[in-house]
């Protein structure tokens, strides 16, 4: 079979993501350097507007074919990536964190949200209904990114959970409430009820049924021991509750519904204690679990070139880049101010805060929603559509920036818990 120029130049790129995407991952291993960011700028370099078009890469062409697969793309990473996610987390130390990651969420959203839109309104002069709507694209952190990052990281069990936690709600919460206000632009009707009932069919019905959906499916699985591709089944599995969840009456959370379904098949013993008056056998199948983190890599390492990708260079300008650092610098504020209240509250030791702090990156959610505006502005002529491009690129720096920091303190953090251990280490030493 001889392949064409196109198909040949797929495969090289394909095969060199994976090799960076796998150097990326020892290069954390080795060094606790997040390898995000380097995914990230590979996407940005094979990109139409630096070398994609140059190299024959990745065309304008090729990536608006790309995008219109673009929302099942998205979705499906973020599907496996919470699912990832739940099976990682221990239920116990899940409810321990709810009080603090509850505080997290509405305190650091609510803050950044509000914060983001009175300085782009006073500070840029932008119509206050765009900027609430700005500010709540960014408010919230992202559970993609955040997850991949703290899930390595050497802190307590209970602050990972704590941050994931934040991470899931806060993308539920940008998500109903940027929706909410685009509406709001079109209609001019704010329906506070219509939010409320949103939000609560989101967490509420959304973890209930992927949590129950999890339990079931131990039963399942139960069947299915040492059996081929009963992993594979999983997902498959995984995608129907996620799906399911999201079709009226329902209308729930995809996301919310992986991350509650990874919680429960992940946490089997803790179940079979609760369920001890019913039969649950399970033993830890090892080819399933090194099936699972091997797919789950795969996935994420294309999900985060393909948030590179996003970046057009050539539609960016001097008023984007202040907008987008004018962002940053409030989200940096707000999340320091947040971890210290958390330190001071949550009773956290310094590795914890510091992680509380560095774990601000903006991802998904973010990515998705900005691109909506310039769709909204452009056919409604509300506004002037070039506004909508504004978002769209504020938003990407924003994700950029934040990702940046994050993989900045994220090295610092791990850096500090290396230089006491060997304070400790020679205290004992020394001591003996």
């Amino acid at each position: 079979m001889d392949m064409d120029t196109g198909t040949i130049t797929a495969f090289m790129a394909i095969g060199s993501i994976i090799f960076l995407g796998f150097f990326g991952n020892v290069i954390f291993t080795r060094y606790r350097i997040p390898d995000v960011l380097i995914l990230i700028i590979l996407g940005m370099v094979i990109g139409p507007d630096i070398f994609g078009e140059r190299f024959n890469l990745v065309s304008h062409d090729a990536l608006a074919a790309i995008d219109n697969f673009k929302e099942l793309f998205l979705s499906a990473a973020l599907v496996i990536i919470l699912f990832d996610g739940g099976l990682s987390l221990d239920i116990k130390s899940v409810v321990e964190s709810m009080r603090l990651s509850a505080f997290m969420s509405i305190v650091a959203f609510f803050l950044t949200f509000v914060t983001i839109a009175l300085a782009l309104h006073f500070l840029m002069n932008i119509d206050i209904l765009l900027s609430l709507t700005m500010g709540a694209i960014v408010g919230g952190t992202s559970g993609a990114i955040v997850i991949p990052i703290v899930s390595k990281m050497r802190i307590r069990p209970q602050t990972k959970a704590m941050l994931i936690m934040e991470s899931i709600t806060t993308d539920v919460l940008v998500i109903v409430i940027s929706l909410s206000l685009i509406r709001v632009i079109l209609t001019e009707d704010l329906n506070w009820v219509l939010i409320t009932r949103d939000l609560a069919s989101k967490f509420l019905l959304g973890g209930v049924i992927g949590f129950v959906a999890g339990i079931l499916w131990l039963f399942v699985l139960q069947k299915l021991q040492n059996q081929p591709l009963s992993y594979m089944i999983t997902i498959a599995a995984l995608f129907i509750v996620a799906g399911t969840v999201e079709l009226s009456p329902i209308s729930s959370s995809g996301a919310v519904a992986a991350l509650a379904f990874g919680l429960a098949v992940g946490n089997r013993q803790f179940i079979k204690r609760r369920l001890s008056n019913i039969s649950l056998t399970l033993s830890s199948n090892v080819q399933i679990q090194q099936f699972h983190s091997e797919i789950t890599f795969f996935v994420r390492t294309f999900f985060f070139v393909y948030l590179g990708l996003l970046f057009r260079f050539s539609t960016f300008t001097e008023i984007h880049l202040i907008a987008g650092l004018l962002m940053i610098s409030v989200i940096v504020l707000i999340r320091w101010i947040a971890a210290m209240l958390a330190w001071k509250l949550g009773n956290l030791n310094i590795e914890d805060a510091e992680t509380v702090f560095a774990s601000m990156p903006r991802g998904l959610a973010a990515a998705v929603l900005a691109t909506l505006p310039a769709v909204v502005l452009a056919d409604s002529a509300i506004w002037d559509p070039a506004l909508g491009v504004l978002i769209l690129n504020t938003t990407l720096i924003v994700i950029f920036g934040t990702t940046l920091l994050t993989t900045i303190f994220s090295v610092i953090t791990e850096k500090g818990i290396d230089s006491r251990q060997r304070k400790e280490l020679r205290k004992r030493l020394t001591k003996a």
